[in-house]
């Protein structure tokens, strides 16, 4: 049954992933509190950049301040997630005409 081969496949492709996270990571460049500082005179000479991972935990949207390093992790990780999220719809899918097969093909 071709619908199962999917799912299989579809299984087997989640074990590639290795980080995953959900939210969204920001890229800031900011000014400073000192009033006499380049940052406040000039945008391009700002202070950054700095990244910033948003997410939700326990319906609550958190902020946590990364290094470039931890950037690219997250950035990773969100790309994982999506595509987790996509292999999950597409197993749905599969699901639906598995059942529409046992059903006999009725609606």
């Amino acid at each position: 049954m071709a619908a199962r081969q999917r799912m299989a496949a579809l299984r087997g492709s989640l074990g590639k992933f290795d980080y995953v996270c959900s939210g969204n990571l920001q890229r800031r460049k900011l000014t400073c509190g000192n009033p006499d500082c380049r940052c406040r005179k000039d945008q391009a000479l700002r202070h950054g950049p700095y990244y910033y991972w948003g997410r939700r935990k326990g319906g609550r949207l958190v902020q946590m301040l990364l290094t470039p390093a931890e950037a690219e992790l997250v950035a990773q990780a969100i790309r994982n997630y999506k595509a987790i999220l996509g292999i999950l719809r597409e197993c749905e899918e599969e699901t639906v005409k598995i059942i529409k097969i046992r059903r006999g093909r009725r609606d």
